[in-house]
């Protein structure tokens, strides 16, 4: 049994579409919290916004809210992350 806070990461935004500094900006702030302030980081989520927020940020520049997540999921396994970081649907898709 630990005695560190336990803490959960979450990106969200247009991520329209996600790139590899998405995933290394979440690997450092999980490594800065475990190292520099003894947090004990469990998860973390990438959550793309829903199609109407990025329609009316990029118009026509909008890539579909199934086609950003599945673009979220291939950039966390491709950063071999899948084992604390994921996708999380609900804002997307909900």
């Amino acid at each position: 049994m630990t005695d560190k806070d336990n803490v959960v990461l979450i990106e969200t935004g247009a991520l329209n579409p996600v790139h590899r500094n998405h995933i290394s900006n979440m690997i450092k702030t999980k490594q800065y919290l475990e190292r520099v302030h003894g947090f004990n980081v469990i998860g973390g989520y990438l959550s793309p916004t829903h199609d109407e927020y990025v329609r009316g940020k990029l118009g026509e520049e909008l890539i579909s809210g199934q086609h950003r997540i599945e673009i979220c999921q291939k950039a966390i396994e491709e950063a071999n992350q899948q084992h604390w970081l994921s996708v999380d649907k609900a804002e997307c898709m909900g």
